[in-house]
């Protein structure tokens, strides 16, 4: 039977990001996951933006992430040759009411942002820039923030795992514990096994469903995006973020978003959604609603914590049972360096940080 030192259930941000670090460190991975591949359909466009909410808050630890993101896509794009995975093209941030404006400015003073990743835009400016944009009262302009192509991320990201030696399997499978060593069976359903020293839930939105790990506060909110279709070709490359967001891909595609939605029975589309995405357009690019016919729209799961941050770390019973969760709407940018915690966690034995650890909800 196979050893591993790991199994990683779940292949999308989370579980790829967590056999790439493994991977890196000289660990046999396995990798599980039965609803992907590696030329699988996904959500065509994310942003990566530092700057988040109607304050541009800093992300966390940002300084570290985002470094750690661009190595890796820098990697990827080598290996993918002429598949495109990034639309490096910044990203701005209209303040479309006065608040906004005053929020945004006192975020160039409150963080400690790293020179050249961002700067503020007068009105004049903003508009000279790309007329196409509501009126506004000045922006940010993230010259960090890029827009990923998540289904060529994804998908390259499996292939280029797969040839690093990750054992990746695209098939149901069922773990089980060992009590005696703290080890793991893994089930497939054709009737084969294989052994791992770990196992590591990153399985997104299915994860709350694991019964092991049902005692954690994880919150799941739907979220809807519509793909739209210009009626000629758009005059901008850059994303836009402003009470929603706007993402390009090729000449006439603009990928707009997203709904909250904390209560859903399904992952079906709804019209009340699409009219909801359409008003967000409507207030990035009020000239623009008229000349755009929808193309595709898509529902998809983030998982959440209290504090808007991941789950990294053990079982609190089981000590060689992990998990990656908890992504939220950050999960690339967050992706690799929470990635590489949990590698030198389990490899070297280093600390988790506290706002991350599944200790913080051992005795809740």
């Amino acid at each position: 039977m196979e050893k591993f030192y790991a199994a990683i259930f779940g292949a999308g941000i989370a579980g790829t990001a967590i056999a790439n670090e493994l991977a890196n460190r000289n660990k046999k991975v396995l990798l599980i996951d039965p609803n992907v591949s590696e030329t699988a359909p996904g959500p065509p466009a994310a942003l990566v933006n530092p700057a988040t909410g109607r304050r541009a808050k800093m992300s966390w630890n940002v300084h570290l992430c985002l470094p750690a993101l661009r190595d890796l896509i820098t990697e990827l794009q080598d290996f993918a040759e002429d598949t495109p995975i990034i639309s490096d093209t910044g990203a701005i941030r209209p303040a479309i009411n006065e608040k906004l404006a005053e929020n945004f400015r006192e975020s160039l003073e409150k963080y400690d942002w790293p020179k050249g990743w961002i700067r503020w835009m007068e009105k004049d400016d903003v508009m000279a820039f790309n007329p196409n944009i509501a009126p506004n009262h000045g922006a940010l302009f993230l010259d960090v923030g890029f827009t990923v192509l998540v289904d060529n991320y994804q998908n390259i990201f499996r292939q280029y795992l797969r040839d690093k030696g990750v054992d990746c399997r695209y098939e149901t499978a069922q773990y089980h514990h060992h009590k005696k060593d703290d080890g793991f069976t893994i089930q497939f359903g054709e009737g084969t096994e294989a052994e791992a020293e770990h196992v590591i839930i990153a399985a997104g939105h299915q994860t709350p469903f694991f019964e092991d790990w049902e005692y954690l506060p994880l919150h799941r909110v739907k979220g809807q995006i519509v793909h739209f279709e210009a009626d000629q070709d758009l005059e901008w490359e850059h994303a836009t973020s402003a009470m929603g967001y706007s993402l390009r891909r090729g000449k006439r595609d603009l990928i707009v978003g997203s709904t909250y939605e904390h209560k859903f029975e399904d992952l079906s589309t709804s019209e009340k959604a699409f009219v909801q995405i359409k008003g967000k357009l409507e207030k990035m690019y009020p000239g623009l609603v008229d000349k755009v016919h929808k193309k595709n729209q898509m529902a998809g799961v983030r998982v959440t914590t209290p504090n808007k941050l991941p789950v990294i770390g053990r079982h609190p019973e089981h000590k060689n049972l992990c998990i990656y969760t908890a992504m939220g709407s950050k999960g690339l940018l967050f992706s690799q360096y929470v990635g590489s915690l949990l590698a030198e966690h389990l490899v070297g034995g280093a600390a988790i940080p506290e706002e991350l650890d599944t200790k913080r909800f051992d005795g809740d």
